[in-house]
């Protein structure tokens, strides 16, 4: 029994580490890290809490702009507040309570949110389904404002908000136009002063129509009059609000001043019948800040699933909103960066019974638009909404329900897409107008969760799908020139050897498409060469000893399977009048466009040399062309584990050919000439070292 050599084996292990690809880049990083600890905690730190790098360069002459775009975003927050808070069925000076906190931190942390329509919308499904279990609606709205701070920062932190990337810009068009035709919809009751309305939007409209003889005229007097001073005085704003600037604020506070108007004429005529008012009212009560207070436990695990859904809305709609003004200034948002401060800002709001909050979109365009200067304008509005709560509460009161009806569906119809840009993606891609389609209706008939979820999945299936179906390019004399202009002249001319059989890869080798990639080269070799058995029936100068060694089973699968695919490539030609049969020496594989090849693929192309050496051969070479850097280490560290398995199992290193052998060159011409590097073994055929391949 041979003796056990410790040393030397953990002389072995040392030289294994030191040469070990994975430990060496893991080292590497290590001490990158170490090294730029100091300056990069300083500039981590810094770029968490703006305010610092800003504050200090703060200009006195920039306190006017700051000032006056901080309080017309407050006129411009506070009646959108109260109204979302409507969406989201919790009561609405809770939609108040939810914006003070977001507007002190926007001048801490530079970013801009608070209560929207769609988060309203997400917010208030799940309300509606917990209030049953006895729980209050604000308590359950704080609550999924906490798990979307969980959510977001969790993503923030781990730098991932890349994955937000595979939600593709169609399906969240679908997404966006279903939520706002959903929140549209729901508004009818309010805007005809309907008593009752539907769960669902069948329900919604079925309930429209049959109360439809029973409206209330006041109601909709006062709808319908809201609606046109809001889109009258919107009009004038985009019509002549760029030249005179007395109208653009007119514009901007069109909200405020219609929920003032009907507020003063609601108290004017209801306030002696308070009881029974001669239209809906929304009743507000003021309750300050809340103190703040830890969400229930049992309420946490019951909103922690469905809370996903509404991270992902206030994700998605932050981030686009933060690309749109990137795109119009010339700036890049840092995407981690800002699922930061949204994270923050709903964990903290959470414990101040605040809803989920995002970015909204008006209130950002209105913010650039005032001439702001500095975060420092989120003081302002803080101090607008804080007025709001303590001091305007008893006359928000007499605040007409149709009235924030009417500033809902001013605001939510502005962000309906177009018909345009549907057909936009039908006229470009019918797979992006499809997952448009399935996000939209989903969304507007089912659920906005389901919707949303059916549109994540739709694009993560999608992905996968189209990486599966990699195509792999046979190539011919026909299309050499063409997907080879650079080629050396000779082989244009030439074309192709007819013992040859060019292979390009059109995507990277990866689990899900290893497999099929290597099954259609097979299947091409299958249909366009002659297998041994073919061969040694049509020529007796052949290697009788390759026949000999490939017997045919009884049951000859391979063989049908080649038969078939012959009938469906020759369809017009019997099997004694279709081209002749290549006798296949060499296959060229072209992974100029594998930027990646795991270890899947690896070995499915392992398997696939096994299966072509058997149907044609062991005179045919493997050759691999175009490969890049990372591709020719991963082959070359596949081979040597391949050969020093073959060596422990005691079949030596002659075998490895046969199992994980190729022919690596950097140009098509040598791959076709057969000039080829040895590799450290000194065999032809082998993957050769990195540093061996001609040009590098």
């Amino acid at each position: 029994m041979p003796s056990f050599n410790f040393r030397a084996r953990m002389k072995a292990l040392e030289k294994e580490a030191r040469n070990d690809v994975n430990l060496n880049k893991f080292y590497s990083l290590v001490g990158k890290a170490v090294s730029r600890a100091p300056w990069a905690g300083k500039t981590y730190l810094s770029s968490k809490v703006p305010i610092v790098q800003w504050i200090g360069h703060y200009s006195p002459y920039w306190l006017g702009n700051d000032l006056l775009a901080g309080i017309t975003i407050g006129i411009l927050l506070v009646p959108q507040s109260l109204a979302y808070a409507k969406v989201a069925n919790i009561p609405p000076q809770y939609g108040l309570i939810s914006s003070w906190l977001p507007c002190l931190f926007y001048a801490i942390m530079d970013v801009t949110a608070g209560p929207t329509a769609i988060m309203g919308l997400l917010t208030g499904e799940i309300v509606a389904d917990l209030v049953k279990d006895g729980y209050s609606a604000a308590v359950i709205a704080s609550t999924a404002a906490f798990w979307v701070g969980i959510y977001s920062l969790v993503l923030g932190l781990l730098r991932l908000g890349f994955l937000l990337d595979f939600i593709p810009t169609p399906v969240l068009s679908g997404y966006v136009s279903g939520a706002a035709i959903t929140i549209l919809l729901q508004q009818l009751k309010g805007l005809f002063g309907q008593t009752k309305t539907g769960s669902d939007t069948a329900g919604v409209i079925r309930y429209f129509f049959r109360l439809l003889p029973q409206t209330n005229w006041r109601d909709f007097l006062i709808g319908l009059s809201g609606l046109v001073i809001i889109f009258g005085l919107q009009f004038v704003g985009r019509r002549w609000g760029k030249h005179y600037r007395a109208l653009w604020y007119l514009s901007v506070a069109r909200n405020a001043l219609v929920l003032v108007l009907f507020t003063v004429i609601s108290w004017a005529v209801n306030r002696h019948r308070p009881s029974a008012p001669l239209f809906s009212i929304s009743k507000v009560t003021g309750t300050g800040i809340l103190s703040p207070k830890a969400p229930d436990t049992d309420l946490l695990t019951k909103v922690a699933g469905r809370s996903i859904a509404v991270f992902l809305a206030a994700a998605l709609e932050h981030l686009a909103i933060g690309k749109a003004f990137g795109r119009h200034h010339g700036y890049v948002i840092d995407q981690d960066q800002e699922l930061n401060f949204i994270g923050l800002v709903n964990l903290f709001g959470s414990f101040f019974s605040c809803m989920p909050i995002t970015g909204g979109f008006s209130r950002t365009a209105v913010n650039s638009e005032s001439g702001v200067k500095s975060p420092l304008s989120g003081l302002a509005t803080t101090a607008c909404v804080l007025i709001s709560i303590y001091k305007l509460s008893d006359a928000f009161y007499w605040i007409p329900s149709a009235t924030l009806s009417a500033v809902i569906v001013a605001a939510v119809w502005q962000i309906v897409l177009p018909a345009r840009v549907f057909w936009a993606y039908w006229k470009v891609s019918f797979a992006d107008f499809f997952g448009s389609m399935i996000t939209f209706w989903i969304t507007l008939f089912v659920s906005v969760e389901i919707g949303i979820a059916c549109g994540v999945g739709y694009s993560l299936v999608y992905i996968l799908l189209h990486l599966a179906f990699t195509k792999v390019m046979l190539v011919d004399n026909d299309n050499l020139g063409q997907l080879y202009p650079s080629s050396s002249r000779s082989s244009e001319q030439e074309g192709l050897p007819d013992d040859t059989m060019l292979f390009m890869i059109q995507d990277s080798i990866l689990y899900p498409n290893a497999a099929r990639i290597s099954r259609q080269i097979c299947d091409y070799v299958y249909t366009y060469t002659a297998s041994v058995h073919e061969q040694s029936a049509s020529s007796s100068s052949l290697d009788r000893q390759a026949t000999e060694s490939h017997q045919r089973l009884w049951n000859d699968t391979r063989t049908h399977h080649a038969t078939r695919l012959r009938r469906e490539a020759f369809p017009s030609s019997s099997s004694s009048d279709h081209p002749p049969l290549r006798i296949l020496s060499k296959v060229i594989i072209d992974l100029t466009r594998a930027t990646h090849i795991d270890t899947t693929g690896l070995q499915a192309l392992d398997d696939m040399r096994s299966q072509i050496l058997d149907w044609a051969g062991p005179r045919v070479s493997i050759r691999i062309v175009g490969a890049n850097k990372r591709v020719r280490g991963r082959f070359e560290r596949h081979h040597r584990l391949s050969r020093r398995k073959h060596a422990e199992e005691g079949r030596g290193d002659g075998d490895a050919p046969l199992e994980a052998g190729y022919q690596v060159f950097e140009l098509l011409q040598d791959a076709l000439a057969g000039r080829r590097v040895a590799g450290e073994s000194g065999e032809e055929g082998l993957v050769v070292g990195e540093e061996n391949i001609k040009g590098v």
